[in-house]
């Protein structure tokens, strides 16, 4: 899980972005835990590179795959983060357009869920391409380049919004 934070002035590390992004996922792992059975495959570098922290099976044997954002500075600013360029001196895409999973799950701050089907959040970004403008967060050696989108716009998209003590949804 990669943590969502911008800022016009603070310079982030990756490793302090990580430990809490781990709490992130520990959180949505044991939210979905009830419903799934998991399979953590953010440390596998093919699933990395198609943007995919979890595999989830359903009852039915079936799959979907996630990855999972946390979004923390989304209760200062009202935006979520879409990452346009991961590291700007290496010209990497940023997971808006590289992630292949079925669903994205933001975790905010407040502990609101929100899935997304990543067509439609894309989607988004196309229709506001011209008045978007890529923000830039300094890290340690580089830039990530993104597009902070509303969350009310993110909100009306979603496929399941849910505080975390409620149920698990289904995701066909």
């Amino acid at each position: 899980m990669k943590m969502q934070t911008h800022s016009r002035s603070k310079t982030y590390d990756f490793k302090s972005q990580e430990f809490i992004g781990k709490h992130g996922e520990e959180v949505l792992d044991k939210w979905l835990g009830s419903a799934y059975k998991i399979l953590d495959v953010s440390g596998v570098r093919k699933y990395q590179e198609d943007g995919i922290d979890r595999i989830l099976m359903r009852p039915d044997g079936t799959t979907v795959s996630v990855e999972y954002k946390f979004d923390i500075a989304s209760s200062r600013t009202g935006n979520l983060f879409f990452e346009t360029v991961s590291v700007d001196n290496q010209d990497l895409p940023g997971w808006g357009w590289r992630s292949q999973a079925d669903y994205w799950i933001f975790l905010l701050p407040s502990m609101e869920v929100l899935v997304v089907e990543p067509g439609k959040m894309r989607n988004l970004i196309w229709q506001d391409r011209l008045g978007a403008k890529d923000k830039e967060v300094q890290n340690v050696g580089y830039k990530t380049l993104g597009i902070p989108i509303s969350l009310a716009k993110v909100r009306d998209i979603t496929y399941y919004t849910v505080q975390l003590d409620q149920e698990i949804p289904d995701l066909k």
